[in-house]
């Protein structure tokens, strides 16, 4: 950032270009074709103003004379409007030819100029700032706008307006500038504002991976194609392995419930029964609700794919099932995880004293008459398997997987008679570090606890 002191009189400057993530391809009949995240956005004539707009930096002046050269005027300003009313260019606020900020997409000339009002409204409390690059980005859930701070001098405006609110000066351009662009992303408000529904974190997760609220690239994007190769389709055994049985006999009759049977009786149970569940129970609830039914290797995407009992966006399945073992006949206590496509399970290195103990704790003990479950089923995301295709949704679509394997893993249960319930709190740093896992590569997101019945 800039430390250049700031004087009270100064020469403040706004202008235009086209945003940076615009890319610009001429087509040869006197027409260009804007791109977005590669994708084509937007058709328009060739113009000078055009490769102005995406070269440097334009005033309004400047848009003036260029105008004014040319034998159509009015399709300068008309083109200069589309630009702006399709939300293509940044605006970006300079004093003595130094930047202060810039904000983007930026409204037209018109709503900078208008008056600010006599008294300042308070910062926002969903007002969120975080670094990108060397400047400080101002964003907020449900504003279409974000402001990027080129200037320290901005972070100090910022706390006049927390802490002094209607006391401070309009009388400097460039802190007058400023209040504007946060007006215009709508940081401002009228007193306060705390949603009695929304927490901060969940407006903010719900703004960024929704359609409409912003327009940044969202959806299969494939933004990590040309970074980092895919996660591979299955995570790889390093640990000794057991195969699982092949589901048959009674547990297949019990298997063959009408749906609508089994829907009617899904309950979460959280009392073990008791005897303790069994390998072969466990088995066959992994082979009916999450073993690979068939790998997809289409042409046309760039990563294999797989379809399973339960469905995944994009055929994705980044889940993985980690099976914590107190008590099964048949398999020793201790951390397994669940290999889908050999259907088997793979012993896990966990700290044994910390599994020890969480294997001892009662989830449920509130309960009367629960004990501490048979099994914990522990269940991850290798996280890169969606973050590699989707922008802006990968996690909300992780959760959405989550929340089918959940149904799914319930009713198959319900239809074997195993007593299992979902946790609506998971200690997940607790869980990540007992099982060795790295948080950013594959974080705990979600566990059930599966017993007899």
């Amino acid at each position: 950032m800039n430390k250049k002191p700031r004087l009270q009189k100064s020469s403040i400057s706004l202008a235009v270009k086209l945003r940076d993530d615009i890319t610009m391809e001429r087509s040869g009949n006197g027409r260009m074709t804007l791109f977005r995240a590669e994708e084509k956005f937007l058709d328009v004539p060739d113009s000078p103003l055009m490769e102005a707009l995406m070269m440097s930096w334009m005033t309004e002046e400047l848009i003036d004379r260029l105008a004014e050269s040319s034998s159509h005027p009015e399709a300068v300003y008309f083109l200069c409007e589309r630009m702006f009313s399709h939300g293509l260019l940044q605006a970006q606020i300079s004093i003595d030819g130094q930047s202060l900020l810039s904000l983007y997409p930026t409204p037209d000339w018109r709503a900078w100029k208008e008056k600010m009002p006599a008294s300042l409204q308070s910062l926002s409390p969903y007002a969120c700032l975080r670094r990108v690059g060397k400047s400080i980005l101002l964003e907020m859930p449900l504003s279409q706008r974000k402001c990027a701070f080129h200037d320290e001098n901005c972070l100090v405006w910022l706390m006049e307006i927390v802490r002094e609110c209607a006391a401070v000066s309009f009388e400097d351009e460039g802190r007058t500038a400023f209040y504007q662009a946060l007006r215009l992303m709508d940081a401002l408000v009228e007193g306060e504002t705390d949603s009695a529904v929304w927490e901060f974190h969940d407006l903010l997760f719900f703004h960024n991976s929704s359609i409409g609220f912003h327009d940044d690239p969202i959806g299969a994007t494939w933004r990590l194609k040309e970074k980092t190769p895919p996660a591979p389709l299955f995570k790889s055994c390093a640990g000794e392995c057991i195969s699982l049985p092949e589901t048959n006999g009674q547990l297949m009759d019990k298997l063959n419930f009408s749906f609508a049977h089994v829907l009617a009786k899904r309950r979460s149970r959280r009392i073990p029964g008791n005897r303790p569940i069994t390998l072969e129970e466990l088995g066959a609830l992994l082979d009916v609700s999450a073993r690979v039914q068939e790998i997809q290797d289409d042409p046309f995407s760039p990563c294999l794919r797989s379809l399973r009992p339960s469905p995944s966006g994009g055929g994705l399945h980044s889940l993985e099932i980690y099976p914590l073992v107190r008590q099964c006949i048949g398999l020793a206590p201790g951390a397994w995880r669940y290999d889908p496509e050999q259907h088997r399970l793979e012993s896990i290195a966990a700290n044994e004293t910390s599994l020890e103990a969480y294997l001892q704790s009662n989830p449920h003990f509130l309960i009367p008459g629960a004990g501490p479950p048979h099994i914990h089923l522990v269940l991850t995301s290798r996280f890169l398997r969606d973050a590699w295709k989707y922008e802006k949704i990968a996690f909300r679509l992780v959760l959405q997987d989550l929340g089918c394997f959940y149904q799914t893993f319930s009713l198959t249960a319900t239809a074997l008679g195993l007593a299992s319930c979902i946790l609506g709190t998971v200690d997940a740093r607790r869980l990540g570090e007992m099982m060795k896992l790295d948080p950013i590569l594959e974080p705990v997101i979600g566990e059930m606890t599966l017993s007899s019945s």
